[in-house]
């Protein structure tokens, strides 16, 4: 006998979301440049490039992927930055 799962309603998930905090989000965006995130990022770059360089095949895949993934996070943070920093419209 199939069982058939019932879909959680989306307004559930997003009244859901609203007691979250993210304090390590909220911390970096609460300073106008964050500097020593964007320091740890580049280090971290700079030695995922280096296996990139020189790694065997399966750590250049990973290390393709954790830039991916890096880039992707550098995006939302200017994303939020950008929504941040732009005036109300009232």
């Amino acid at each position: 006998m199939k069982s058939v799962a019932k879909a959680q309603p989306v307004a559930s998930v997003v009244d859901d979301v609203s007691w979250r905090h993210f304090p390590e989000f909220e911390a970096i965006l609460s300073v106008e440049q964050p500097t020593s995130l964007l320091a740890k990022v580049e280090k971290t770059c700079r030695q995922l490039n280096d296996i990139l360089q020189s790694g065997t095949s399966a750590d250049k895949v990973r290390a393709q992927q954790a830039m991916t993934a890096y880039g992707r996070s550098l995006d939302l943070l200017r994303m939020l930055t950008e929504m941040r920093d732009k005036p109300e419209q009232k």
